[in-house]
């Protein structure tokens, strides 16, 4: 009975020294970082393509990747704004500012100024000089079917050759309805020299004294 209790103790004694030297081991190993124990509530799986789950299996991203991805979604919002914005102004018929311009000129209005080229607008009906006289009556007829409020012409003078004498440019406001003839004065060729138009009274010491005159419209106005 004696010795099975000496190899009871003896027996204790050898665990309680392998324990011992196990615990001292391990505390060793954690001393110099060869053994950890990780909370497995923070565990990671990392699997062969580099992408990380944690356990709930959502991804785990860097901050600098994130930061980048971040980056290049504004710059994909930004260019769709503006092919948005380029759509709605083709769909709307307006062209944007940033992409063309163009240069408006005004051109006048054909029904308020006639150039020369409309030489039948207005036509010589009368026209009236005698010596005595230092002004000329003249008479225009209207053959538009617009009102006309100021004319441009020229009165080119000849002798009763055909030779020509001079010639007068004149511009005058008068009114002169669609199919109306109306009547101004222009000054009259040579009255200092006692011409005359040769319809009209010449003197009697000179009736070589004598012109013809032609009319030419250069512009009108309704």
């Amino acid at each position: 009975m004696e010795d099975y209790i000496k190899e009871r103790k003896n027996g204790n004694s050898k665990l309680y020294i392998v324990l011992l030297s196990l615990a001292l081991i391990i505390a060793l190993l954690w001393a110099t970082g060869l053994i950890r124990w990780e909370d497995s509530s923070k565990e990671h799986v990392t699997l062969t393509d580099e992408v990380t789950y944690n356990e709930d299996g959502n991804i785990v991203v860097p901050a600098s990747e994130w930061r980048a991805l971040q980056t290049e979604v504004c710059l994909l919002r930004h260019e769709v704004e503006l092919l948005k914005s380029e759509r709605n102004g083709r769909v709307s018929g307006k062209t944007p500012t940033a992409v063309a311009s163009k240069t408006i000129t005004t051109q006048p209005d054909a029904s308020k100024t006639s150039t020369a080229y409309d030489s039948n607008a207005l036509t010589l009906a009368n026209y009236n000089h005698d010596w005595v006289n230092e002004d000329a009556t003249v008479a225009l007829k209207n053959n538009t079917e617009r009102t006309i409020t100021k004319v441009v012409g020229r009165m080119i003078y000849y002798d009763m050759s055909g030779n020509m004498l001079d010639y007068q440019d004149f511009t005058k406001s008068v009114v002169i309805e669609p199919g109306m003839v109306k009547n101004f004065s222009l000054r009259g060729f040579g009255y200092k020299d006692n011409y005359a138009f040769y319809k009209s009274k010449t003197i009697p010491t000179s009736p070589d004294r004598k012109y013809k005159v032609v009319f030419e419209l250069k512009s009108y106005k309704n």
